[in-house]
């Protein structure tokens, strides 16, 4: 996109190039006027017409989120959150902008001259999935979302990639004998490629986390609530491999011994635990 600076000197280098080809006495300055106005209104449009960039960030946990839609309802433009949860799009004062992904509730704002003068950081949040057990043949919330994601981004996760031998796959179109390709395997398409299908594994693994140990089951068990709640996530969330060895009550039980042994500890506020209590006599 041009800037006002860029589009200035554009101007600048026209007017020298016209008085060199075609300036008379008579009616160049009149003409070159006319083309100083021109430039100047491009130049102020270009001012009006900039650049909204920020990070698209998770609420609660310390993550950027990947692949987040961003809309721009006013100039029905559109675009995505990157690897770094980085965004950037064409935004105007007064555009109304929406930000939205699969497993958030979508936010809006409608955009400021501040935010147009520095990065603009957004925070989604979690839509609230509470753990439940689900019956053969019916989803949990946690799967209807990653289906979701996968469709949302099934053109680039399905895209194979370039072997350093054999090219793409072993199909009979490589033909006989080893293709040597590291040109194809190493250029920066190849490469993002598989870095975005990595960050992508990753993400779904963390979010099969965040619904297995997920703050509304975890405040429902334990009471917590407020900053004494975050530490406990924090301190207490467990990795992939545990969630997904562990059934429903499983979880419930390590809920129960983690919050017992956070209580026990000193200096450990004790918000919730007479809301628990009161929940164990009935």
């Amino acid at each position: 996109m041009l800037t006002a600076p860029v589009l200035f000197d554009i101007g600048a280098f026209m007017i020298r190039w016209y008085d060199r080809h075609f300036y008379c006495k008579q009616y160049g300055m009149k003409q070159k006027t006319l083309l100083a106005l021109v430039v100047a209104v491009c130049c102020l449009k270009a001012d009006a017409q900039t650049v909204l960039k920020g990070k698209v960030v998770d609420d609660l946990y310390d993550r950027v989120v990947i692949g987040a839609t961003i809309f721009n309802a006013t100039q029905n433009k559109s675009g995505r959150s990157d690897m770094g949860g980085n965004y950037r799009i064409s935004a105007a004062e007064g555009d109304k902008i929406l930000f939205s992904s699969v497993g958030y509730i979508s936010d809006s704002i409608i955009v400021t001259h501040d935010m147009l003068s520095g990065a603009y950081d957004i925070a989604l949040t979690k839509k609230v999935v509470m753990m439940e057990e689900v019956e053969v043949g019916q989803l949990n919330p946690y799967q209807v979302d990653s289906i979701s994601r996968r469709e949302e981004f099934g053109d680039v996760l399905e895209k194979r990639q370039t072997n350093l031998v054999g090219g793409r796959g072993n199909a009979p179109t490589d033909g006989v004998g080893i293709t040597f390709s590291p040109i194809s395997r190493y250029s920066r398409e190849e490469k993002n490629l598989r870095r975005f299908k990595k960050n992508y594994e990753r993400q779904e693994k963390e979010y099969y986390i965040d619904y297995k140990f997920s703050y509304s089951q975890v405040s429902k068990v334990t009471g917590l609530t407020g900053d004494s709640l975050r530490v406990f996530m924090l301190k207490y969330r467990p990795d992939y491999k545990f969630c997904r060895r562990n059934s429903h009550g499983d979880m419930l039980v390590y809920i129960n011994d983690s919050y017992r042994e956070f209580m026990n500890k000193p200096g450990v506020s004790k918000e919730g635990e007479g809301k628990k209590k009161k929940r164990e006599k009935k």
